[in-house]
């Protein structure tokens, strides 16, 4: 399912370097897993080769679910000659790689506050940069035709939320687009025991984390706060948990199972050990398989105006 990074190994290559000394720096272990040690930044998920392996599986399946890497009408943009294009929380960037390679035309920067990202091989369309957007990024307003935002509901509390669209607004060029990818931590026939354990799951990440797992409802009002976006258009796909949905539903079960064990060392800041919060995550997963379970995934996208005061935003379902 989806592309595979091996057309990378074609063509011209170009070499950046991350200082060692600033790499170690920003980080530390529990327990044989890695993460950011930085005291103003809030991603719960390891960075390490093994999330980095989930990251590429997640991209793959959402690559095949949705057909394509981006909702917004800019085809035509980016197969035109410089246009600017900036993948905020690229990680490991596959987004980013394989949208250069498609795009050759246009110039794509992947940021992340992890340098997780290839610093030796890559198009030379891509130039990738080590920075915090809830800090600021080093671009004018206006620089860039396209900016999307993929999958940080992890990395953001709600405030933060609010910083980083405002931030995404302003260095998108009026007649720009900007697009969001999100899922909320939400099941359709979950059961009892999963719809129990989700809800204490939001609730603690909620109180304990300032983790808002339920985002999808709120991305439309924080853009519509900037008044420079007046149509917001969404749209959502459903992707099946467990055999039920075939070889499709095997896999995101997989993944999903994978993604959620993940995060049982923060986990255990809300009370719970590896032991228990595994056994949990394989309850749940077992319940949705058998309920014939889904999840859902957003996607919202607007076109940059100039600052609209009296025009309410409004969203059009595609």
């Amino acid at each position: 399912m989806g592309k595979r990074l091996s057309k990378f190994d074609q063509g011209k290559r170009t070499t950046t370097a991350v200082p060692q000394r600033e790499i170690q720096s920003i980080y530390c272990y529990k327990g044989d897993r890695k993460f950011l040690n930085l005291s103003n930044v809030n991603y719960m998920y390891p960075i390490d080769d093994n999330e980095s392996d989930r990251i590429q599986e997640n991209y793959n399946l959402y690559r095949y679910v949705w057909n394509d890497n981006f909702s917004a009408p800019v085809k035509d943009l980016l197969n035109s000659n410089g246009s600017q294009v900036l993948d905020i929380g690229c990680g490991p960037a596959m987004w980013t790689l394989e949208m250069a390679t498609e795009y050759p035309k246009s110039k794509f920067v992947g940021v992340d506050i992890a340098p997780t990202f290839p610093v030796r091989v890559k198009p030379n369309n891509v130039e990738f940069l080590q920075e915090n957007i809830l800090t600021g990024l080093p671009y004018a307003d206006n620089t860039f035709d396209y900016v999307i935002c993929r999958f940080m509901m992890f990395a953001f509390t709600t405030k933060d939320w609010e910083v980083a669209i405002k931030e995404i607004c302003r260095v998108c060029k009026v007649g720009g687009y900007i697009e969001f990818m999100e899922k909320d931590i939400l099941f359709w026939n979950e059961g009892n025991f999963t719809r129990k354990a989700r809800l204490c799951f939001v609730e603690e990440l909620r109180t304990k984390k300032k983790i808002e797992t339920l985002i999808s409802p709120k991305i439309p009002r924080f853009i519509a706060e900037t008044k420079q976006f007046p149509v917001i258009y969404h749209t959502e796909r459903s992707v099946p948990l467990g055999k039920w949905g075939g070889v499709l539903g095997e896999n995101y079960k997989f993944i999903y199972t994978w993604g959620a064990k993940n995060l049982k060392s923060i986990m255990k800041d809300c009370g719970y050990n590896e032991r228990e919060w595994d056994s949990i995550v394989d309850k749940c997963m077992k319940e949705l398989s058998d309920n014939d379970g889904y999840d859902k995934i957003h996607r919202f996208w607007a076109k940059k105006e100039e600052i609209l005061q009296d025009v309410e935003s409004y969203i059009i379902e595609v």
